[in-house]
């Protein structure tokens, strides 16, 4: 009897396993997916210059040569077009903010319903452009209505939890960086130097900075691990902090990098995000029983 008690025993496992983690894989996978488009968007000209139309401004003019439901070309064409840069400002605004809240596990139903808004978006713009597959934009959406489907039971993650991956991405940034000038510049990379989409692209994307702001995520990790202990106004205090340098490093993003310095990205001004959204304390229900609550 004990095989089959055993045997049994594997599935129960497993299941566990995948309840567990499942939810935070999915939404961890959602914010990556973010985090590594928010970056080659291109302010401020967004790819619209002399030399002809690309990155997001080559999106919008696919949206106008090939569209996808009936008036979409002419909202491409005659409102986002001529304000490209409102647009993309927004568009800018809006990824970064995902990619912070999916990351950090904060206001996960937000955060979903806004990815499967955003999804939409992209299908309507690009579905029917040449070299587009436009099942990849539907997985999109329905990554995201999982995330939203699993959120309602998910506590939200304990600040160590964030600060140890965040810490994490803080090194293989440096390791990354390793042959480039140490607060970043032209150089060879040590890490994701293929042409390759995966590794190559996507690593550049997400990875993008200097050694220096490898340190600097190290040591922001390894201050929020330790600050498990403060009261919660310090915490809030701190997690607003990053919250406000992480807005200047989003709306300051440019070719040379953010007003941070240290060749930040708009993709590392998230990952700052995400990290200042945890160490803010949760909110408290109503009921008196001191859960933490959030949409």
């Amino acid at each position: 009897m004990q095989l089959p008690e055993r045997a049994s025993a594997l599935p129960q496992a497993a299941d566990r396993v995948v309840a567990s983690f499942g939810p935070a894989v999915l939404r961890f996978a959602a914010g990556l997916l973010w985090l590594s488009n928010v970056s080659w968007k291109a302010p401020p000209d967004f790819g619209r210059g002399a030399d002809g139309c690309r990155r997001l401004c080559g999106f919008v003019q696919a949206g106008i040569d090939h569209p996808v439901v009936p008036g979409s070309a002419w909202v491409f064409r005659e409102v986002v077009m001529p304000n490209l840069e409102v647009f993309g400002w927004m568009t800018i605004a809006l990824e970064a903010t995902l990619a912070a809240l999916l990351l950090s596990g904060r206001y996960l139903r937000v955060a979903a319903a806004l990815g499967i808004a955003q999804s939409v978006g992209i299908l309507i713009s690009v579905a029917n452009a040449d070299h587009e597959w436009y099942w990849s934009y539907l997985l999109m959406m329905l990554l995201h209505l999982a995330v939203w489907l699993t959120a309602a039971s998910r506590p939200c993650p304990k600040p160590a939890t964030v600060a140890g991956w965040v810490g994490a991405y803080g090194a293989v940034m440096g390791m990354a960086n390793a042959r480039r000038p140490f607060t970043g510049g032209a150089g060879e990379w040590l890490l994701f130097g293929s042409r390759t989409d995966l590794p190559g692209d996507f690593g550049r994307n997400v990875f993008s900075g200097s050694i220096a702001l490898g340190l600097v995520f190290v040591a922001l990790g390894t201050a929020a691990l330790l600050s498990a202990r403060l009261a919660d106004r310090a915490r809030l205090a701190a997690g607003a902090s990053l919250l406000v340098l992480a807005a200047v490093g989003v709306f300051t993003s440019g070719p040379g990098g953010t007003a941070l310095g240290l060749h930040s990205t708009t993709g590392s001004a998230a990952v700052l995000a995400a990290l200042g959204l945890v160490m803010i304390p949760p909110g408290r229900d109503l009921s008196g029983t001191g859960q933490a609550v959030e949409p």
